[in-house]
């Protein structure tokens, strides 16, 4: 492997006769992974190197970090850190390294490689092995970037690095709630999510960013599931995860599967799509259980009203993390309604009054919230569980998911405007009318009501009913 050679088009790119190549990018070369980010220290000032960068490729130059003084360069699929020499020389500015595989340095000028961690070595034989015992404490990140890491790439943890991440785990909510929730975001998009929550669980990490999922271990539940709720929270984050992944497999109607990728692919915020905040909401739909349970006698254990309790947690727990509105709103929805879909079973066949409700209540995010309630069944295999038990709820989600789609935009546009339907019908503005239209919507939807004079003869006999007397 000639390591000049594979960071030959970098170096054309970067155009640039001093400074090095380090981190991530180097070790995605040697592994041969596609590779995006760019770190590149200069011996000069990094804001000069980021402008002169940025001038030359069309890209959009900014400050990343005051403390380093690091810049970036955002341009069509690539984002290149432009950072100083730390410590006067390349070999101190390695030391502070956090992983031997991040510490390899290509220099620009001529290709020559310092690799004075034997971070070669570690990528070939698979290992992530931190460069000093004080790596974690000179960035308290690095403890959630690990774990992702190792199950990215397939890696195993060194021993000593396991040990000393464990020892550290406290400090993990040290760094910024923003800079922590990246990281999380990342550690549930991975392909195994599942796994790598639970390396984070063997690091006590998880346990210093989450002590709310990991307060869910030893939460034992009914005789329908067969995991306790920690356990079986995780078996939920990878059912979903892999359920909108094969979306064709879960839901045998092209249409219907077509229609929940759109769903799913749309964006959430500006950082993520529907598809990434569903594993969010996966991690936290049981998240109440804990406070919630309630041993009936004869072995019956129920967590009445754990869903609405796992709302109110929300706030405070991705507070922490100063997330979005929208993932909150998102996760909102997923939690507090993800028992909505079963109850619907035994009102099969679906009529379109039962899916409009059921969109209503779950708007604007009810095929994702379909895909949830799919993924908590699928992953609930207690000794009372039976197949044709699974085998309904999966027929009620791929029937809610396709009588959702056919509604089309929920709730529907009134066939007349909500004034002229009033002024006919003798109502003025005021809380009734609201009452009113979302009853119309709801008979559109459901096919009561098709045109003007039915939207009239039915505001007609929903103002009668209102107004009737108690008991007759």
């Amino acid at each position: 492997m000639n390591l000049a050679e594979l960071i030959g088009p970098i170096r054309a790119a970067l155009c640039r006769d001093d400074g090095w190549l380090v981190g991530g990018a180097i070790r995605d070369l040697v592994l041969g992974r596609a590779h995006d980010d760019w770190d590149v220290i200069v011996p000069g000032e990094p804001a000069v190197a980021a402008k002169a960068y940025a001038r030359r490729v069309g890209g959009s130059p900014f400050p990343l970090s005051d403390r380093h003084g690091a810049w970036r360069v955002v341009e069509a699929g690539r984002t290149v850190d432009f950072t100083a020499l730390h410590g006067g020389d390349l070999a101190a500015d390695l030391a502070r390294r956090d992983l031997t595989a991040n510490a390899i340095a290509v220099a620009l000028a001529d290709g020559a490689v310092s690799d004075p961690h034997h971070g070669l070595a570690d990528l070939e034989a698979g290992v992530l092995r931190t460069v000093s015992d004080h790596a974690f404490s000179d960035d308290p990140l690095r403890l959630l970037r690990l774990p992702r890491l190792a199950v990215e790439l397939g890696f195993t943890i060194a021993p000593a690095t396991a040990a000393l991440a464990a020892r550290d785990a406290y400090r993990a909510p040290e760094a910024s709630g923003e800079r922590q929730f990246a990281e999380l975001q990342r550690i549930l998009g991975v392909a195994d999510p599942a796994e790598a929550l639970l390396l984070c669980d063997r690091l006590g990490v998880l346990n210093a960013v989450l002590p709310e999922v990991v307060a869910l271990r030893g939460v034992e539940q009914s005789a329908f599931h067969h995991l306790d709720v920690f356990d079986h929270t995780l078996h939920v984050v990878d059912s979903v995860a892999d359920i909108a992944a094969n979306l064709g497999h879960y839901f045998a109607d092209a249409a219907t599967a077509a229609a929940i990728e759109v769903a799913l692919a749309a964006p959430l915020d500006g950082t993520m799509d529907v598809r990434a905040g569903l594993r969010f909401g996966a991690l936290f739909h049981d998240i109440a259980k804990p406070s919630t349970r309630t041993e009936l006698g004869d072995g019956v254990v129920k967590f009445f009203g754990h869903e609405l309790a796992g709302v109110a947690m929300l706030d405070t727990i991705l507070g922490r993390f100063a997330t979005s509105a929208a993932l909150r709103r998102l996760c909102a929805v997923l939690v507090g309604h993800h028992l909505s879909l079963g109850f619907k079973i035994r009102e099969r066949p679906l009529a379109a009054r039962a899916a409009y409700r059921y969109a209503i209540d779950t708007a604007p995010y009810p095929l994702p919230s379909v895909v949830l309630s799919l993924g908590d069944r699928l992953a609930t295999r207690g000794g009372r569980t039976r197949l044709r038990g699974l085998r309904r709820h999966h027929e009620t989600a791929q029937e809610m998911a396709a009588a959702i789609i056919a509604l089309g935009p929920v709730p529907p546009r009134l066939v007349a405007p909500a004034d002229r339907i009033a002024v006919a019908v003798g109502l003025t503005p005021g809380p009734a009318l609201g009452e009113l239209v979302a009853a119309l919507q709801e008979e559109q939807a459901a096919g009561a009501v098709g045109d003007e004079a039915g939207a009239i003869a039915f505001a007609r006999t929903w103002l009668r009913d209102r107004d009737a007397p108690p008991g007759r």
